[in-house]
């Protein structure tokens, strides 16, 4: 609405131009968000996936290791020991 498209339409622009749904850009930014969280905070995982609107940590690290091939934990454990 605040766009003054229909949701199909935009769709439809970001496929195109992006060659990504709106979904696809949206899971894309969460995962970027995820791990600067990750790296650069203490928070949990539990919470890092609650504030990015996953409401199981199972359901979040699923979601992560799918798109990043390794599970937050995983990530989280890379992260420090190259900063170490």
């Amino acid at each position: 609405e605040k766009l003054f498209m229909s949701a199909r339409n935009l769709n439809h622009i970001c496929q195109r131009i992006m060659h990504q749904s709106v979904s696809e850009i949206i899971e894309t930014r969460k995962l970027t968000e995820a791990k600067n969280l990750l790296a650069g905070t203490q928070k949990s995982i539990s919470e890092i996936g609650f504030e990015l609107g996953y409401n199981e940590k199972s359901y979040f690290s699923n979601v992560f290791k799918k798109k990043s091939g390794q599970t937050p934990s995983e990530f989280r454990a890379e992260m420090q020991a190259l900063i170490s």
